[in-house]
């Protein structure tokens, strides 16, 4: 890894930042990309700093220069109009598997979704799968890394939330639903891990931690941690299945967020299967009741 230059495409984002940090502090050479160039600024002077919009496929190639491998998290998950996902995220990576073949890269690693579908009833996981399907045909060798929910946005930005603003838990449907949930340093650390291990190619690693719960199992864990009296808003599923095309014209994004508690609602996403690439790659990733504890 010391020897070899990593590309992170992403890297001022929840979960690109996380892995710059971890892949600096490990002692590898790093080129952090990202549009913003003063939220870049923050991994100056220890990486080289790319800003680049990955719509400018001349200056995305001189990025790529130089790189052994990259690791992609960048998205558009909360665009809407110009930048909405549907428009800007597919042919953004396009260009990225263009230009990392042009320049020799060796391996990209893209950061997608467990679960990714063609047909799943959310935008953003459908361009994941197109986006996967791009960088398959591309020519690059590829890791696409599936992990399951971030506790760092359905446990603390949307059921903490509003328990430790309001004392009111947000559940989707009945909340009776089991989901994998891991956290964005969790994920990061399996990004790493598979840095680390450039035999690995042309496979789909799926990744998750211990906790297979229901939101109201997460309410009550987050409750008792903020000691709260327990209140609960239930999103009706009918709704965040009727409302979405009504809303979509005037408030896409708010449209998207139905969608996504509609998928949370529906279903089991519990993924018994989790330690098998824990013990693979060396990582073990905290439960929901330890990420709970460590939250402020």
């Amino acid at each position: 890894m010391t020897d070899s230059r990593v590309l992170v495409v992403g890297a001022t984002g929840q979960l690109g930042a996380v892995i710059t940090h971890k892949l600096l502090d490990s002692g590898a050479k790093v080129r952090a990309l990202a549009r913003n160039a003063s939220a870049l600024a923050a991994f100056a002077p220890r990486a080289e700093i790319a800003a680049v919009d990955m719509r400018d496929v001349v200056k995305l190639t001189e990025a790529c220069r130089g790189v052994d491998q990259i690791v992609a998290t960048a998205n558009n998950n909360m665009g809407k109009g110009p930048t909405s996902p549907s428009r800007t995220d597919l042919s953004a990576y396009q260009n990225l598997c263009a230009a990392a073949r042009n320049t020799g890269v060796r391996r990209l690693i893209y950061v997608s979704f467990r679960g990714v579908s063609q047909d799943a009833p959310v935008d953003i996981f459908r361009i994941k799968w197109y986006i996967e399907d791009a960088i398959r045909r591309s020519g690059v060798p590829w890791v696409m890394l599936r992990p399951t929910a971030f506790m760092d946005i359905w446990i603390d930005q949307i059921v903490a939330k509003g328990i430790r603003e309001k004392g009111v838990a947000t559940i989707f449907g009945d909340g009776s639903g089991r989901t994998n949930y891991i956290a964005v340093d969790d994920v990061a650390e399996f990004a790493v891990k598979v840095l680390a291990h450039p035999e690995i190619v042309n496979e789909a690693v799926d990744v998750g931690g211990p906790s297979n719960l229901s939101l109201n199992d997460v309410a009550t864990i987050v409750e008792r941690r903020f000691k709260t009296s327990g209140k609960r808003r239930h999103i009706p599923a009918v709704a965040m299945r009727l409302l979405p095309p009504i809303v979509k014209p005037f408030n896409e994004v708010a449209a998207r967020l139905m969608t996504l508690g509609l998928y949370a609602a529906a279903g089991d996403r519990s993924f018994p299967g989790w330690k098998a690439s824990a013990e693979r790659f060396g990582v073990a990733p905290r439960t929901v009741e330890t990420y709970v504890e460590q939250m402020r």
